[in-house]
């Protein structure tokens, strides 16, 4: 499962990187602003834009453009909300799917500390060292 976020769903590199995941059979998931992306075209050789290409679209229902608040005297609108929108959304997911494998048995599922906690890092680290094959990051 991938999961892609682009506000306008119109750019190459997210529509590009769900093709190649859906070749190599993976599923995606796309968040996105639905109302933004059917107003606008693909930029994308093939000419669709990100949701055609999901599994799943989560959609942030921001306004077209991303900004949400009018000021007189300026034609664009300002205060994005698709970057405090989606990480709610992402977050969500996480402590969802967290509940989901202690329901199934699972004991302390596998997930980072903050590192600012007294031990944080040593015990990421040795998340780290547990499923270093799973994870492309770099601890120090």
């Amino acid at each position: 499962m991938l999961i892609i976020h682009s506000v306008s769903g119109r750019n190459p590199v997210s529509i590009e990187m769900a093709i190649v995941a859906k070749e190599k059979g993976v599923k995606i998931i796309g968040l996105t602003n639905l109302k933004y992306s059917k107003a606008v075209s693909s930029r994308h050789p093939s000419g669709k834009n990100l949701y055609e290409f999901c599994d799943i679209v989560l959609d942030n229902h921001g306004d077209v453009g991303d900004g949400c608040v009018s000021l007189e005297g300026l034609e664009q609108k300002v205060g994005p909300t698709s970057t405090v929108i989606g990480a709610a959304i992402l977050n969500s997911i996480i402590a969802a799917t967290a509940q989901n494998l202690i329901k199934k048995g699972m004991k302390n599922p596998p997930v980072f500390y903050s590192a600012n906690i007294d031990g944080g890092e040593e015990l990421n680290q040795k998340l780290y060292e547990k499923y270093k094959d799973s994870i492309h990051y770099k601890f120090k």
